[in-house]
């Protein structure tokens, strides 16, 4: 096997490869990566396997390729493994937001990086309106495609560097790297009307529209994170009182 031209296909790693369909083999670069890396290590095994067959001497340098070639396709391996990892325990499984496993220290990284560049660092703490009611009307499904829609929505608002964490069963915590409070609020009121307009089918044909709660605070350059976090909750319990679905800076 190991002497055929194909055998990058037909070891069981390559046979459950090939497999995978298309889409999924296009939602990670290293699948291309590992794809050349594994037939370029079949390739050298061949070579090595031919030699040996014939009794010739292996040199030294064909050997060393074979090693490199290998732990290349190890290394990928190795990345792939750590960024899954990652995943399985900073993500929201039902929303893919980032979970709070590492909420204070990120922010700590973006009051020092602002510190730094004397920039200003926004948080948005957003709440849905009435939550428990979706729940209670028309059951927790219903509830958690709201929170997906939710997500996919603000999401949709973020540039590549802002951060969204789920805080709690259906309150967010955005973080705004380089804005400044009007800014954030700008944003926050951009976002508000936008989860406003949604139209969220539950199932059966039904489609609800929900609301939000948005509370706005800067990161203070000496601010102990969880007070920043803390002012904005307050912003955003200030909004609930003055009727929900507006937003309140601090």
């Amino acid at each position: 096997q190991d002497l055929s031209d194909n055998a990058h296909n037909l070891c069981r790693f390559g046979q459950w490869f090939n497999k995978l369909p298309e889409q999924t083999l296009n939602l990670h670069p290293y699948f291309s990566e590992i794809a050349s890396a594994h037939q370029k290590m079949h390739q050298g095994a061949k070579v090595l396997s031919s030699l040996k067959e014939s009794n010739s001497a292996i040199p030294v340098n064909l050997l060393d390729q074979f090693h490199t070639d290998l732990d290349s396709l190890r290394d990928y391996f190795e990345a792939i493994n750590d960024e899954l990892y990652e995943l399985l325990h900073t993500r929201d499984p039902l929303t893919g937001a980032t979970n709070r496993a590492n909420l204070v220290e990120n922010l700590q990284k973006e009051q020092e990086l602002c510190k730094r560049k004397s920039l200003s660092c926004a948080l948005i703490m957003i709440d849905l309106d009435h939550f428990k009611r979706v729940n209670d009307e028309f059951g927790h499904g219903a509830g958690d495609k709201v929170l997906i829609a939710l997500v996919k929505c603000i999401k949709s608002h973020l540039r590549e560097y802002d951060q969204l964490y789920r805080y709690g069963g259906e309150e967010f915590l955005v973080c705004l790297p380089h804005t400044e409070l009007e800014g954030a609020k700008s944003f926050s009121e951009r976002l508000r009307a936008a989860v406003a307009t949604l139209k969220i089918e539950i199932g059966n044909d039904k489609h609800i529209n929900v609301t939000g709660s948005f509370g706005v605070a800067l990161i203070n350059a000496n601010d102990d994170i969880e007070t920043a976090i803390e002012r904005a909750d307050q912003a955003m319990y200030q909004a609930k009182k003055s009727g929900r679905n507006r937003v309140c800076t601090v």
